[in-house]
């Protein structure tokens, strides 16, 4: 009854827009592409990118898998650069960081950071002033502890919950109530009143697994989460449980892609929680196309075995300047005349989690059979 009465509050929250800015799973990486699964308007536009000098870089996480941690003594990292300089576009108002962690190299009593931009402004950490809690410096605007939001170890003992199983971490800034909370395994530990909206608008780039280049996060990481929304307690209760939904294209870094971007590959019908039967995926063309949906459950190998992305010039004359991004054990032809053309892909509300569906298009144009291949599109299903 617990978990039914979770999915019916993950169906009812997951209606109303959804905000999340930044989303990494870490499930199905095999290239340096970090798929951000964040949707709605509020999304950054960009994947992240793996930055590593050791291995592994992925391992099993809390869901799937996960960021491996590196080695701060020893300046080993796997580390996310994701695109976002929060002083171009910076973050304010409400605000719910959230992440799985759990230690993977002994770091004593140095510092350890988990997150930060890359100067000396937004990061969160342990030791030093957080004890073997947590700090997170410079993420509201005003306020008691305007400057420094922390739950020190006499109210979160984060280095021995995470030393040895997965421990779930929320932070959420709510301007309106002016209030900042933290969470740990979906249970309040600490909260903060009158505070400001979050701010975090420091130059340089944000990076998940370190926050300088010579201070590493030593804890693997699993299901980080941004939203500029301040989530409920029931929402984080269900972070803490089960894997978010979410969904986003890549080009696992191709060079180019056959077409020009003639043909592309989105969704619509809202995130791609379990029960979301409005889920859809849409096939978008500059001019008509005959097009064969390409979809699979694995972005790494084709057929089982054939390493992607796969250039599909040796295989095929027409598919010269293409390159596969997804296997594709279930194909399905349709015809677009320019907007977007709507394929369902109903979830039942049983389905087993976490799930990923990699979906691609092959596009032929109905009046010059010209070739044209789409982005690959990753439905990550969830709560």
């Amino acid at each position: 009854m617990r978990h039914q009465a979770l999915s019916i509050l993950a169906l009812c929250t997951t209606l109303a827009t959804a905000q999340d800015f930044i989303h990494y799973r870490f499930d199905s990486n095999c290239t340096n592409e970090v798929l951000n699964l964040a949707s709605g308007p509020g999304a950054f536009p960009a994947n992240g990118v793996l930055q590593t000098n050791t291995s592994p870089t992925f391992d099993v996480g809390a869901f799937g898998a996960c960021l491996a941690g590196g080695v701060d003594a020893s300046n080993l990292y796997n580390r996310v650069n994701t695109g976002w300089t929060p002083s171009a576009q910076p973050l304010t108002g409400n605000l719910t960081f959230a992440f799985f962690a759990k230690l993977r190299n002994a770091h004593g009593t140095s510092l350890n950071y988990l997150c930060g931009v890359t100067t000396s402004a937004n990061r969160l950490f342990t030791n030093g002033i957080a004890q073997r809690g947590l700090y997170f410096r410079n993420v509201v605007s005003s306020g008691p502890q305007g400057v420094d939001l922390s739950a020190l170890t006499a109210v979160l003992d984060f280095q021995t919950l995470a030393a040895t199983s997965w421990v779930h971490i929320a932070i959420v800034v709510d301007q309106p109530a002016g209030t900042a909370t933290w969470y740990a395994n979906g249970t309040q530990v600490h909260q903060v009143s009158g505070v400001g909206g979050a701010l975090i608008n420091s130059a340089g780039t944000f990076m998940v697994g370190s926050q300088l280049s010579t201070v590493e996060s030593n804890y693997d990481l699993d299901e980080f989460l941004i939203s500029n929304r301040a989530f409920s307690a029931a929402e984080v209760l269900v972070l803490s449980l089960s894997p978010r939904a979410g969904d986003g294209d890549y080009l696992s870094q191709i060079p180019s892609q056959c077409g020009a971007g003639n043909v592309t590959l989105a969704s619509s019908g809202g995130a791609p929680f379990a029960g979301n039967f409005a889920y859809s995926l849409d096939v978008s063309a500059t001019t008509p196309q005959l097009f064969l949906l390409l979809a699979g459950f694995d972005r790494c190998f084709f057929s089982g075995v054939i390493p992607l992305p796969l250039d599909g010039t040796p295989l095929l004359a027409l598919l010269n300047g293409c390159w596969i991004l997804a296997d594709a054990p279930v194909t399905l032809s349709g015809f677009t005349a320019g907007p977007p053309s709507s394929i369902p892909l109903p979830i039942p509300a049983a389905v087993s989690l976490p799930t990923g569906i990699y979906t691609q298009v092959l596009a032929f144009d109905a009046a010059t059979l010209a070739t044209s291949m789409s982005n690959g599109f990753a439905t990550s299903i969830g709560n």
